[in-house]
């Protein structure tokens, strides 16, 4: 974990962390490369290995997004024993150090 260890309130180590990424984002950016790489399939009256090769560029540019919005997650952490809240970001501390 890069992230805060102790609760800044209480000092306390008993944290609950939740890491989320953009999910709605992730959604309509998945969305938006099927379809493109839809239309351009139809639109060049592809063959089953022009829709092979562009299904893999999909997963390729898929990958890179999720790589992308994985590096900029959000941490939200609930002090168990006093119940205070915050958010930090996944990576906050390898970004401080670099």
């Amino acid at each position: 974990m890069n992230y805060q260890q102790k609760c800044a309130k209480c000092r306390s180590r008993k944290i609950d962390y939740t890491e989320a990424i953009n999910r709605p984002l992730y959604i309509s950016i998945y969305a938006a490369v099927l379809v493109v790489l839809g239309t351009i399939g139809v639109a060049v009256q592809g063959t089953p290995v022009i829709f092979l090769f562009l299904g893999l560029i999909g997963a390729f540019v898929l990958f890179a997004f999720r790589t992308h919005l994985e590096r900029n997650k959000i941490v939200k952490c609930v002090c168990l024993d006093c119940g205070e809240r915050w958010q930090t970001a996944a990576n906050a501390k390898q970004k401080q150090t670099k």
